[in-house]
């Protein structure tokens, strides 16, 4: 070989491994969270902040964007939360705007702060077997559609299998005003049953699981803004020593869509 040739090869070398580590360099803007355990790093935008996961617990079970539902609460009492990361609220919840009208009215803007959320969860498979021996070739299915079944929320995508890199996800989304009742349920069969009482923001939500290294995983995503919700979900996850990839690269639109 030449010394142009072996100059010529040793470039193209050195190309392909910067290639290699561009694509394991996580995005500016963000932070790092390893689970040495889980063999997972992520790289979630720096504008969110760990929060203790123990706080979307309700009664032992997880209270999956604040809903308190039986039904859903039977989906979710084996999920155990891993990472709760959350958009902190730096002004008022609401901002109201009055402009006059041409006949003389007012119209009222009522805008709602933006929130966002990203939970990390782990299906405990003792719990689950607990009840009955688990052969459900749907577990990863379920999980992720859970946002497909949260009270008042209605699917804005077909759920579908896509990969990061050769990991296998399955994705769900929905949109939608969350409900949570307004009591626990009516005191005796004659009563009349009790109204649901809307959460006042509506909401963009999407649920991604997966089978990593033994772990039936499942990320919830959340946010009142659907531009949020499309920058959250693009964490950079890393399973093990494979490249670093978006969670879900493409954007998600809106039931308007």
């Amino acid at each position: 070989m030449t010394f142009v040739s072996r100059t010529l090869a040793a470039s193209f070398v050195l190309a392909i491994l910067s290639l290699s580590a561009t694509a394991q360099t996580p995005t500016s803007n963000t932070t790092e969270w390893e689970n040495e355990s889980l063999k997972l790093r992520l790289f979630y935008p720096s504008d969110l902040v760990k929060a203790d996961p123990e706080k979307v617990l309700h009664d032992g079970h997880l209270a999956l964007f604040n809903v308190e539902d039986p039904k859903l609460a039977a989906e979710t009492h084996c999920l155990r939360p891993a990472l709760l990361l959350e958009l902190p609220q730096s002004g008022p919840a609401q901002t109201t705007d009055t402009e006059p009208t041409p006949d003389g009215g007012t119209h009222v803007t009522i805008k709602s702060a933006i929130t966002a959320s990203i939970l990390l969860a782990e299906l405990d498979i003792d719990c689950v077997n607990n009840e009955h021996e688990s052969s459900s070739t749907t577990l990863l299915n379920d999980l992720a559609e859970i946002v497909n079944k949260v009270p008042g929320m209605k699917p804005i995508a077909q759920p579908a299998w896509y990969n990061v890199g050769w990991q296998k996800v399955h994705m769900a989304a929905s949109q939608g005003q969350p409900q949570v009742p307004a009591q626990a349920a009516a005191q005796a069969d004659s009563q009349p049953a009790v109204p649901a009482v809307p959460i006042p923001q509506s909401l963009y939500t999407m649920g991604l699981s997966t089978n990593w290294n033994s772990h039936l995983l499942v990320w919830y995503f959340s946010s009142n803004n659907i531009d949020t919700l499309n920058r959250i979900t693009k964490t950079t996850v890393r399973f093990g020593r494979a490249d670093a990839a978006p969670l879900y690269p493409v954007q998600m639109g809106t039931a308007a869509h």
